[in-house]
């Protein structure tokens, strides 16, 4: 007969290697397999441990038999092979079931982490194998918190407990039932620290209870304990994903960090992909304004890419061509991901300084000011140690800007890593990702141009923003970027718009236009009142021809400003015309009363639409005297 060793490994190479090569008809075969002879195994080791408890004059052999045994170890380690086949076949429940009976095994199979459909206990085989009396030592604790038995923190079974709770996690997480998963993976976390607390023995790998430690390598013991550690990093890897389904989003965010701590620590990941998910992290903190961490994140992101960047290139001579292909893909990929992000820092750090620049309230402002030094000491906490990244944090500041200068530098910044990421999302192969990243690059001019204080200068960086704009949009077909056609047109007339302004503001209040200023201004007027009509015939039914009667609630508020807009554009076109001066304004007119009749016969947008209504209302009871007049000047 084959010992015990020879069959558990031949069936973990049929579960972890051979059934990656199953046929498409039988893609379970090998686990199949698999599952027969750990079911063998199971018998064996059950046998094995009733006899051994029969035996009075058993003692203790291995580290840590005393408490549980190593027969007890490896039948648990057996039943945890047989959950995680279960599971990966698609059979749920008996995986569960599975999972629970090697926790009730290594003595951590607490009341109420266990599922509806959890391990019979009373199965003759694991009842030898349960508790060794200690059942009370798993009650809950004075604090709410089960206290954990001495067996289930054995070295010859902590890694087996985490395991199990880890798989269990995941099963629970998705059934998207998210508490009971969380419960599982924080037991994870306190076997773990309980582990690290009580005892400075190194652990045992699942894989090595099936060796006795004299045939193992000399780095067992450095083995044991990585493995602990990358079981320990997992957990709180899964606990963010819990937490974040959960909507608790700085937990989630928290064991994030957590988790790019520990890979980084270890280096056990893939590099790009850490890089990449801190960046991802960077924008969860960027959101919420807190400007250090995100730049620190961000930072250590380049740095690790830029390391990296060395060792893909000169690998191309040691890989096959496809590999290095995709090898190459994928740094790239990743790089744009990265500099996307910076840009994306960028453009948040100075949309925050133009609202600290037209603060609502005095006393807001300066009650902000404490929580600047609050982050601070939570940065020290945040940060990677392994990195030297001051010279990558230098680049731009992590606070609101407060001039021109300032917001140059950040502009400059921005600028340049939404273009360096734009070469790689080009409009052949990543269309939705080009027009993406250059609306970034847009509002990070309509931005800038908040700071700076000459109109003509002002005007010439939103005639950039149309550049950028209209050279994406002509490459669009609409029926197929509906949307993103749409949100063109729309960002288009407000640009156009803002220049009209613009340049009313550099003739001043009170002053006639040149004639050529009053072309300039009716073009850009005339470019405004196209792009809204072409966002708003987008809107049209497509069976009738005309405006919805009701627009959806996400549109309604940006069709009914399109109209206000076109009311105020049409005023503003400047003509020594009367007739033309009438006409202008009755077309003004006819769009004010728009707003108005839809907000009458819709009455729940009229909270959305308040302060652009209350004009609407005022000129159309204004605009009839002011064209009345026009026409008596006439007569």
């Amino acid at each position: 007969m084959a010992t015990l060793e020879d069959q558990y490994q031949k069936a973990l190479r049929l579960y972890q290697e051979e059934s990656q090569n199953d046929p498409f008809t039988e893609p379970y075969k090998s686990k199949y397999a698999a599952r027969d002879i750990l079911e063998e195994l199971k018998a064996r080791l059950s046998k094995q441990l009733d006899e051994d408890d029969d035996d009075e004059d058993v003692g203790s052999g291995e580290e840590g038999t005393d408490v549980v045994g190593i027969t007890r170890a490896r039948l648990a380690a057996v039943v945890y092979h047989l959950g995680v086949i279960a599971v990966e076949t698609e059979e749920l429940s008996t995986g569960e079931e599975h999972l629970n009976k090697a926790l009730t095994i290594v003595g951590d199979a607490i009341e109420g982490l266990s599922g509806a459909s959890s391990a019979n206990v009373n199965d003759a085989d694991l009842v030898s194998a349960a508790l060794m009396g200690d059942a009370e030592s798993l009650l809950s604790s004075s604090s709410g918190v089960p206290s954990v038995s001495p067996i289930a923190l054995s070295p010859l079974t902590v890694a087996l407990a985490v395991s199990c709770h880890n798989q269990l996690g995941i099963l629970w997480s998705n059934r998207a039932q998210f508490p009971r998963a969380k419960q599982h993976l924080e037991r994870s976390c306190l076997l773990y620290t309980e582990y690290q607390q009580r005892t400075s023995i190194p652990p045992r790998t699942i894989g090595s209870l099936f060796s006795s430690v004299s045939q193992e390598d000399e780095g067992w013991e450095e083995n044991g304990m990585n493995a602990l550690e990358k079981l320990h990093t997992h957990t709180l890897y899964y606990l963010a994903q819990v937490y974040g389904h959960m909507g608790m989003d700085e937990k989630s965010a928290g064991y994030c960090h957590s988790t790019l701590k520990r890979q980084l620590s270890s280096k056990d990941c893939d590099l790009i992909d850490w890089a990449v998910n801190a960046a991802n992290l960077s924008q969860f903190y960027l959101r919420r304004e807190k400007f250090r961490i995100a730049r620190h994140l961000l930072s250590s992101a380049l740095k690790v890419l830029s390391q990296y960047e060395f060792e893909v290139r000169s690998d191309v001579q040691d890989e096959d061509c496809e590999e290095a292909t995709n090898m190459h893909e994928k740094f790239d990929r990743s790089n744009a991901d990265v500099q996307r992000c910076w840009g994306r820092y960028c453009l948040v750090l100075l949309q925050y300084s133009v609202d600290r620049a037209i603060p609502d309230d005095e006393s807001a402002n300066s009650a902000q000011e404490p929580e600047e030094s609050e982050e601070d000491t939570l940065d020290k906490q945040l940060e990677f140690l392994q990195l030297d990244v001051c010279d990558l944090e230098s680049e731009v500041v992590a606070k609101a800007v407060k001039n021109f200068d300032e917001a140059r530098q950040v502009f400059l910044s921005g600028l340049r890593w939404l273009s360096a990421a734009r070469q790689y999302y080009n409009m052949e192969d990543h269309a939705g990702d080009h027009v993406n990243v250059t609306q970034e690059m847009s509002l990070l001019y309509k931005a800038l141009a908040f700071f700076e204080p000459s109109e003509e200068r002002k005007s010439k960086m939103h005639k950039r923003r149309i550049d950028l704009l209209s050279a994406v949009i002509q490459e669009l077909n609409p029926r197929y970027y509906l949307n993103v056609c749409r949100q063109l047109n729309y960002e288009l007339a407000e640009t156009y718009s803002t220049m009209m302004d613009s340049k009313y503001a550099i003739v001043g209040q009170g002053n006639e236009p040149t004639s050529a200023q009053a072309k300039k201004i009716n073009t850009l007027a005339t470019s405004s009142i196209q792009h809204f009509l072409h966002y708003l015939d987008s809107m049209k039914d497509t069976t009738t021809g005309e405006q919805p009667e009701k627009y959806s609630e996400d549109s309604v508020r940006p069709a009914l400003v399109a109209w206000f807009h076109l009311g105020r554009l049409w005023s503003k076109l400047i003509s020594t015309n009367p007739q033309s001066k009438v006409q202008n304004l009755a077309q003004s007119l006819q769009n004010y009363k728009r707003v108005v009749e839809y907000c009458d016969k819709n009455t729940e947008c009229q909270a959305i639409m308040a302060q652009e209504l209350a004009i609407c209302r005022e000129m159309v009871q204004l605009l009839p005297l002011k064209m009345e007049q026009i026409r008596n000047q006439c007569r």
